[in-house]
């Protein structure tokens, strides 16, 4: 049977001629004859009908098919790709099955000589979103997968329709003269999307190589990180001339937008770019290293990580410290490890006059030295430090060689190891001493109380 029903007629639209009314005018006029002569259609309700079938049945089977294929990859040897392979086959079941069921509708209206133009349409639509996603499932991120699935999917539907040819036409007559060279729309998005593509492959390959680097064992964490670093910065760079470069400008002709670029970083990214090069020279000069235990301002505790804009320093309380790499230049810097872990601690006490001085300074240090963290060499070692008002100044010193483990607590442990010991031995504290003066002519009267 051959219907006479009306053919849709989608014809390429001059895009240059959008911008008259009459034409859209006439456009829509003739769109409103075609939509009265095929709403009438048998062959157009038919292939309505069918379209909306095929979303019901792909809604609907969805879910069932997905749990379905979940538990056929649970068993035995396909239980090792199971996750990828439910990530790579989830989000295409859908638009699967509703591929399949248009093109066996398709074949039928083919073999009945019916219109099938929707059918065959909406089939290509469904058969080209399953491919792209399948294809972009390769990417981990969701949001760049879903995303780049979307513009790959508008490509090609509108390659299908017959609209990509003339939009890509119009989009490069748009444009302008740059130097030597003509840059247009098309060619600037063309340019995007080769620095996304790039960006991404340079990120990757940094990544690899950056952990093949971290692997190699004569290679020290600072030039392990510095290598790294250049690596990542050299891709990035390249992916970002090979993009420019594409649009056919002349690098030549961005001196002066690179005496801007230098401008704004004189002024504007000033901080930026000193954060950038003493992360550099830190890497170098290898004055702070991952795992040095340091004293910034009122921030101590152990570098964890380096980067070329901050340090990463975490503290005794467990909270990290994103500290620019501009402090550690123009700031003083306390290193506990710098060159040797073992560090000196000094920490006063303080005996009353009545005190046997001699025996204080061995009880001290023989407290000292019961603590397990106090190295006993170099031995702990008592001196008198002067004579103060209420007490007399003594001084313990002691060497630890774990100053990342913390210092306030070790001091801690000793003072605390040195009151033990006096009480046992009677060393006794001192209290202030306070003398009362009176002032005035009236005398004070004063009773004695006795006991009955």
């Amino acid at each position: 049977m051959v219907s006479n029903s009306p053919q849709p007629q989608i014809e390429t639209p001059d895009l240059e001629e959008l911008a008259d009314p009459e034409i859209w005018r006439e456009r829509m006029l003739e769109l409103w004859d075609w939509l009265q002569s095929a709403l009438v259609s048998v062959d157009f309700g038919v292939q309505v009908a069918a379209l909306l079938i095929a979303a019901i049945i792909a809604f609907a089977l969805r879910k069932p098919f997905s749990r379905t294929l979940d538990q056929l990859f649970g068993i035995g040897v396909l239980r090792r790709v199971r996750g990828a392979a439910v990530r790579f086959l989830t989000p295409v079941l859908g638009p699967a099955i509703a591929w399949v069921f248009l093109s066996a509708v398709l074949f039928t209206l083919q073999q009945l000589q019916m219109d099938h133009f929707w059918v065959r349409l909406g089939a290509n639509l469904v058969g080209a979103w399953a491919i792209i996603r399948s294809i972009s499932g390769f990417i981990t991120e969701p949001f760049w997968s879903r995303t780049i699935a979307i513009l790959g999917w508008t490509l090609a539907a509108m390659n299908i329709i017959g609209w990509l040819d003339p939009t890509r036409s119009f989009l490069d007559s748009l444009g302008m003269q740059v130097g030597d060279g003509r840059v247009s729309v098309m060619s600037a998005i063309q340019a995007l999307v080769l620095l996304i593509v790039l960006y991404w492959l340079a990120s990757r390959v940094a990544a690899v190589l950056s952990a093949r680097i971290n692997k190699l064992p004569s290679l020290n964490p600072s030039a392990r990180l510095l290598i790294g670093k250049s690596v990542q910065i050299t891709l990035l760079a390249a992916a970002v001339l090979l993009a420019i470069s594409s649009l056919g400008i002349p690098l030549g002709a961005l001196a002066i937008f690179s005496g801007a670029v230098g401008l704004g970083i004189g002024f504007g990214l000033q901080k930026i770019f000193s954060n950038l090069v003493s992360g550099v020279i830190l890497l170098l000069d290898r004055s702070i290293k991952p795992g040095d235990v340091i004293t910034l301002e009122d921030t101590y505790g152990r570098v964890n990580s380096l980067g070329m804009r901050f340090a990463s320093v975490i503290t005794r309380d467990g909270m990290e410290h994103l500290i620019p790499n501009e402090e550690f230049i123009t700031t003083k810097v306390i290193n506990w490890s710098f060159s040797d872990h073992a560090v000196r601690i000094k920490r006063g006490i303080g005996v009353d006059y009545s005190t046997d001085v001699p025996k204080a300074m061995e009880l001290a240090v023989e407290a000292c030295g019961s603590v397990p963290r106090v190295l006993g060499s170099p031995a702990p070692r008592c001196l008198l430090r002067g004579f103060g008002d209420n007490a007399i100044d003594l001084e313990i010193r002691f060497w630890i060689a774990d100053p990342g483990q913390g210092v306030n607590n070790v001091s801690s442990e000793v003072l605390l190891a040195i009151w033990k010991t006096f009480a046992e031995h009677k060393v006794a504290f001192p209290f202030p001493q306070r003398d009362i003066h009176f002032k005035g002519g009236t005398p004070i009267e004063v009773r004695m109380a006795r006991d009955e």
